[in-house]
């Protein structure tokens, strides 16, 4: 019997503009079982959906690299893991030099950093009603940064951009695409899979008892990791591999209705 449910964001649990149906929220809220999101986004990038879910539960925000409950004011952090600051300089050199064309930004637990406005800010922004802080790559760092987020929407540029990026040699780091156009760079410990343990643990759970939702590359690992692991519709064919079942699409509830189905069996 599933005890917890995992759910990504992006592409999974929201609709294209950004929002949660009506119908996901209902579900959600009424459902016996905890839920935590399990997002490659940054906490205050989260905290809309913990609010509209009504969630009490442990988060998990950059693919893994940072586990928290949400508080009144913030949040209780349980678990982070940020990229070293010299690899940060790094990657920023690395990008800016090699690809100045492409979107280049950073993330805080607090504030998303970019290099320079361009459509694909401006189409995130619309997304997550986040707007981010301009920064030179070349001004000092001082921040910690959690994970780096590169976007094009020149499908040949980003084609370059994701095959120089995962030949780079960079132990420390995870490269994985999310969606055709973003590619997330984060610590090599902070997977999905990680954090959903992390949180299997806490609740003395079994593998078997655990259920995802996903549609990304980023998701696999999160999907190995549990008993029951369920795509959308929309899920590259290499996730829904890796799944149980699929449902509908994040444009038709796809979360909802796979809850329903394969864990209420409605």
């Amino acid at each position: 019997m599933i005890q917890h449910i995992f759910l990504d964001m992006d592409n999974t649990l929201l609709s294209p503009d950004g929002s949660i149906s009506p119908k996901n929220i209902s579900v959600i809220q009424n459902s016996s079982v905890p839920v935590s999101l399990v997002s490659a986004r940054a906490p205050f990038e989260m905290q809309f959906a913990i609010d509209e879910l009504n969630l009490q539960t442990t988060q998990v925000a950059f693919n893994g690299g940072l586990i928290y409950k949400p508080q009144t004011n913030g949040y209780q952090q349980l678990y982070s893991q940020a990229i070293d600051p010299q690899t940060v300089k790094e990657i920023m050199t690395i990008v800016h030099q090699n690809f100045p064309q492409v979107s280049l930004n950073w993330y805080s637990d607090h504030t998303w950093y970019t290099d320079k406005n361009c459509r694909e800010t401006d189409a995130e922004t619309a997304i997550t009603h986040e707007k981010p802080v301009i920064q030179e790559t070349s001004a000092n760092q001082t921040q910690t940064i959690y994970k780096f987020m590169v976007m094009s929407f020149d499908p040949i540029l980003f084609d370059r951009l994701q095959n120089y990026l995962k030949q780079l040699d960079l132990p420390d780091l995870n490269v994985m695409t999310s969606g055709d156009a973003y590619i997330e760079i984060t610590p090599i410990s902070a997977t999905k899979a990680n954090a959903v343990a992390h949180i299997q643990k806490e609740e003395h759970l079994k593998i078997d008892q655990l259920a995802a939702f996903g549609d990304g590359e980023n998701d696999i690992p999160m999907f190995k990791h549990v008993g029951l692991p369920i795509a959308v519709a929309n899920a590259s064919q290499e996730v829904k591999q890796y799944a149980k079942f699929v449902s509908t699409s994040n444009r038709e509830d796809g979360v909802a209705n796979g809850i329903e189905r394969h864990i209420f069996k409605k």
